[in-house]
């Protein structure tokens, strides 16, 4: 089993202001209401130290790497590639290949090019006055056309590709729940954009025929309803994809009705009802969880790999074990999963909540936590 890391270009990369998260992360009702911390990824510096991140994580013994490149970045207006951007993405990805690591090019990862998502005039127009991301299907054509760009660009640096990086949080988060861009909760909106990230999804699959396409999916182990692990499920069955990056945080536990419970999984912020350890973010620790979802997932028969695994553990206080437990659970399953990627090599950007979740083995000043050492010597002590 290889070991890694994951990126995003939002979270990592200095400040792009081409986003739909830099209008989210910047609205007034937005900051007023709380939804978004008052703050915007300023500290990040992906591309201007990217040797040096990429050094770091050849110290820990890692030999994988996934990473998308921003839609936004590469192209600031729709017919319009940044040169600077195209010429920067090809030295990072040449720089991973010289210090041997496989790549894992993720064409989405949450973000859009505010040409393609304004999503405060989609939220203030209740999605009637636009542009109107995943929302709208023009964005499906639009997505084709910069996966053949990319791939056409950077194909020889990359070694498996990814549609998507967990569509079913993403759609959830910003149709249903209103947490995300564009702060929308409307069933009828969810299902729209579900078909149409289920049709993108398939026709950059058959775009790319010939080479592995897989998509990044997050999976909770659910327990107490088989409705809400069957609609978890259901997208991944209503495509074609080469290999599954599962992401694994925690367990979802529910009442017979599909209602989440308060104390297990994500819901602990006040503590787990079994007195589990809990990360910063409120996330129960369940290790166990893995091993359920590696098996589940194995039907498809498909190759496996843990794209994502992590906690927010700013003291570090429950990191080195959290990583030893949940590679232990991935050899429990035995299931043949080709990689564990931790989720994150150094503190990142987290969205609505900025830098206060801290996820990094090193701290945003590449200082090393304990963990970092853990993981370093994985293949030796697991």
């Amino acid at each position: 089993m290889k070991f890694g890391f994951s990126i995003s270009s939002f979270q990592f990369e200095e400040l792009n202001q081409n986003s739909d998260w830099y209008l989210w992360l910047t609205d007034y009702i937005n900051l007023s209401g709380k939804k978004v911390v008052e703050e915007l990824p300023t500290k990040n510096f992906y591309l201007s130290r990217y040797r040096e991140v990429h050094s770091l994580a050849v110290n820990l013994n890692a030999s994988i790497w996934r990473m998308n490149l921003s839609w936004g970045r590469l192209f600031p207006s729709k017919d319009k590639v940044s040169q600077e951007a195209l010429f920067k993405y090809k030295e990072i990805l040449k720089d991973l290949k010289d210090k041997g690591f496989e790549v894992i090019l993720c064409l989405n990862h949450f973000d859009l090019p505010l040409w393609i998502h304004n999503p405060i005039v989609a939220r203030d127009s209740l999605l009637t006055q636009g542009p109107l991301g995943w929302y709208s299907s023009s964005t499906v054509e639009e997505f084709v056309k910069f996966s053949r760009f990319i791939h056409n660009n950077f194909s020889e640096y990359a070694d498996l590709w990814c549609t998507f990086n967990e569509p079913n949080l993403l759609l959830t988060f910003a149709y249903l729940q209103g947490i995300f861009p564009p702060g929308i909760s409307s069933r009828k909106a969810y299902e729209t954009s579900l078909n149409n990230v289920i049709r993108a999804h398939q026709e950059v699959y058959n775009e790319l025929k010939g080479e592995k396409v897989g998509i990044v999916y997050n999976i909770p182990a659910v327990q107490g309803s088989s409705a809400i692990e069957n609609e978890i499920f259901e997208f991944l069955r209503k495509i074609d994809f080469d290999w599954l990056g599962v992401n694994y945080y925690t367990r979802l536990v529910t009442d017979d009705k599909g209602i989440p419970l308060e104390g297990y999984g994500p819901f602990c912020q006040f503590g787990s009802r079994e007195g589990r350890d809990v990360s910063d973010y409120g996330w129960e620790v369940y290790p166990e969880g893995l091993t359920d979802v590696l098996k589940k997932v194995s039907s498809f028969g498909k190759p496996i790999l843990v794209t994502e695994n992590g906690v927010a553990d700013e003291k570090d206080r429950i990191r080195p074990r959290f990583i030893i437990d949940h590679v232990n659970a991935i050899k429990k399953s035995r299931v043949n999963v080709e990689a564990y990627m931790y989720w994150s090599l150094y503190d990142n950007f987290e969205w609505n909540f900025g830098y206060k979740m801290k996820f990094g083995l090193y701290d945003i000043n590449l200082n090393p936590r304990p963990s970092a050492f853990i993981f370093k010597e994985l293949q030796e002590i697991t």
